[in-house]
C-alpha cells in the first residue's frame, strides 16, 4: 500500500474538521488534550500490523483512508554490504552489519517511481558462468579476457526472491522474467579467465592492483589511456602514477583528467591535473629517477580516462596502475 503524506502529527492543532472519513489507530495512538466530535465517528484498530512509531504520518491510502504511516525513505547509499569470493567464477554478498543484516535501495525498473528499502539477512551468491538470469549475468556468456562486469541486486515484485546478478551495463541491465526491481550497480569485478583477487570494503571500496597502461613516453600529448575495463564508469577509482626517467635531461610529466562530455581538465604547464617536476638524472647520481603518485577521480564515460605528456624525450615513462575503486552508488 502507498501513501500520500497529508499531516505529521506530534504538536500540531486541527481545527474545524469537517466531512466524512474513518480515523484508523495503527498500533498504539493517543490523542492529547479534548476531542470535540460531531456526526458519526468510527474509531477501528487494524486487523493486523504494527505501530506507525515515533515520527509517524497522517496519510492517506490508495483508497483514500485516512491512516497513520511510517513514511518509507529511501536510503542514498547500501549500508553493511561487503562481497568477498573464494571462487574462480563466484560473487557473494555477505550481510556485514553488527545484526548480520544489509540494507540496499532498489526501484521499480517499470515505473522508475515505487522505492525500497530490501533488508537482507542472508548472503547471495552469483555465478559468471552459470545460465543466465538470476544469480548468474544478464545476458550471454563471461568474457575471459579482461573484463569487467556491474553486480547489482534483483528482486521480483515487492522485494521478494532478492539475487545477485552481473552485467557489462553500468545501469540498465537486462532483467528476468518476473524480476521488476533493481538496485544501482553495487559492486564491480575484474574478470580475466578467472575473478582477479580482490579486497571488498563495507564502504564500496574494492581493491584489485592490476596493471592498466605501461610505457607512457609520448611527448604529443597529451596521450589518454584507456582504463574503461578496469575502473567502473561514473565511479571513483583510486590510480597510482609511477613515473620514470633515467635520460640524462630532467622532464616535466603533466597528467590530465577526462572529464565526463569529454573536456580535458587543465593545459600543459603547471594548470594541469597535477605535474611532476625534475624527473631525470641531471648528472650521475643527481635527479629523480622514479615518483610514485595517488590519485582519486570520478571515472569518466568512454575510453579516455587518464592522460599525460612529457616535456621531452624520455626513456621508461609512465605507468597508471589501477588500486582500488567504488561504484558509483557510493561516490
Amino acid at each position: 500500500m502507498s501513501y500520500r503524506p497529508f499531516k505529521s502529527i506530534g504538536t500540531r492543532t486541527f481545527t474545524n474538521l469537517s466531512g466524512s472519513g474513518t480515523l484508523q489507530a495503527v498500533g498504539n495512538t493517543y490523542l492529547g488534550g479534548s476531542l470535540n466530535i460531531s456526526g458519526a465517528v468510527t474509531l477501528a484498530g487494524p486487523a493486523s500490523g504494527s505501530a506507525a512509531g515515533s515520527g509517524s504520518y497522517l496519510g492517506l491510502s490508495t483508497t483514500a483512508t485516512p491512516v497513520l504511516t511510517n513514511p518509507t525513505v529511501l536510503r542514498k547509499k547500501p549500508i553493511n554490504c561487503q562481497f568477498t569470493s573464494s571462487a574462480d567464477d563466484n560473487i557473494t554478498l555477505v550481510p556485514v552489519g553488527i545484526d548480520s543484516r544489509a540494507i540496499v535501495p532498489i526501484i521499480d525498473t517499470a515505473t522508475g517511481t515505487s522505492l525500497l528499502n530490501k533488508e537482507l539477512t542472508a548472503s547471495l551468491t552469483m555465478d559468471f558462468t552459470a545460465a543466465t538470469g538470476a544469480g548468474a549475468l544478464d545476458t550471454g556468456t563471461v568474457d575471459t579476457s579482461d573484463q569487467g562486469y556491474y553486480v547489482y541486486l534483483i528482486t521480483k515484485n515487492g522485494g521478494v526472491d532478492p539475487a545477485l546478478m552481473g552485467s557489462l551495463s553500468r545501469d540498465t541491465p537486462t532483467m528476468p522474467t518476473d524480476y521488476t526491481y533493481k538496485s544501482q550497480a553495487l559492486f564491480f569485478a575484474f574478470y580475466n579467465s578467472t575473478i582477479e583477487p580482490f579486497v571488498n570494503k563495507a564502504d564500496g571500496w574494492t581493491y584489485c592492483r592490476d596493471q592498466g597502461m605501461t610505457g607512457g613516453t609520448s611527448t604529443s600529448g597529451p596521450t589518454y589511456a584507456d582504463l574503461s575495463a578496469y575502473l567502473p564508469v561514473s565511479g571513483t577509482a583510486g590510480v597510482s602514477v609511477i613515473c620514470r626517467n633515467t635520460g640524462t635531461s630532467a622532464r616535466i610529466l603533466y597528467i590530465y583528467l577526462r572529464q565526463i562530455g569529454g573536456n580535458a581538465v587543465g593545459n600543459r604547464g603547471g594548470t594541469s591535473f597535477f605535474y611532476v617536476d625534475n624527473l631525470g638524472k641531471r648528472t650521475l647520481g643527481d635527479g629523480v629517477y622514479i615518483q610514485p603518485y595517488y590519485v582519486e577521480f570520478p571515472v569518466p564515460i568512454g575510453s579516455e580516462t587518464l592522460g599525460y605528456d612529457w616535456s621531452g624525450g624520455v626513456t621508461s615513462g609512465a605507468n597508471f596502475v589501477q588500486l582500488g575503486w567504488k561504484t558509483e552508488v557510493y561516490s
